[in-house]
């Protein structure tokens, strides 16, 4: 399995010098996903990592001070990926069954992306997993709702405990396909995923 390249934007505010280290750091922690997937991370040496990744051992000590530090900025790019996620889902121009459905399949790709070796790096990190997740868990409330106007049905507590719970639902759902392994018919799951959201989006009278 190979490493693909990470875009760098062509108008990037930082220097070159600048760009060249994020690059690099990013090419160590793919390097590192990869090799976590097939050694798990107690299994995987620095040495497998430096050779993935095709940078020297004073490069890598530049950036990590060793394998427990590269999970943690693995962990932390999976925390701002679902930020991100959420954040693009504050943004969709309507709530319609079309752009939701797309939107979770958006996320079921995300997912997907070296879910073997987050698969072990999950299970291995569990703690710092636990420990971060509450933090992370209300920044994902706050992007999912956005600038609340789209919630504007719902006191603002019922507003957060909807997207508490749509949130709550959405990552068990990716963690058992993903992670643990749920075989089911994803294409069916992504429209029985829609119809909840879809109900829990849109206000009943009472």
């Amino acid at each position: 399995m190979s490493i693909t390249p990470r875009p760098v934007p062509p108008l990037s505010p930082l220097s070159l010098r600048e760009q060249q280290r994020l690059a690099t750091r990013a090419r160590i922690i793919d390097a590192a996903l990869l090799v976590f997937e097939k050694r798990g991370m107690a299994g995987a040496t620095i040495e497998e990592i430096l050779g993935a990744a095709g940078v020297s051992r004073a490069t890598f000590y530049a950036h990590f001070t060793g394998k427990p530090d590269v999970g943690r900025a693995i962990l932390a790019e999976m925390w701002d990926r679902g930020t991100e996620l959420y954040r693009r889902f504050a943004a969709l121009p309507d709530w319609d069954r079309t752009s939701i459905r797309g939107w979770l399949a958006d996320v079921g790709d995300a997912w997907r992306i070296h879910h073997d070796g987050m698969r072990t790096l999950l299970r291995e990190m569990l703690a710092d997993l636990s420990a971060d997740a509450r933090t992370h868990q209300g920044t994902f409330v706050a992007t999912l709702i956005g600038d609340g106007r789209r919630w504007s049905a719902f006191s603002p507590q019922e507003a957060e405990r909807r997207a508490q719970l749509l949130i709550f639902q959405i990552e068990r759902t990716m963690m058992a396909v993903h992670i643990e392994g749920w075989a089911t018919d994803f294409d069916a799951l992504l429209d029985t995923l829609t119809d909840i959201w879809m109900a829990t989006l849109v206000p009943t009278h009472r």
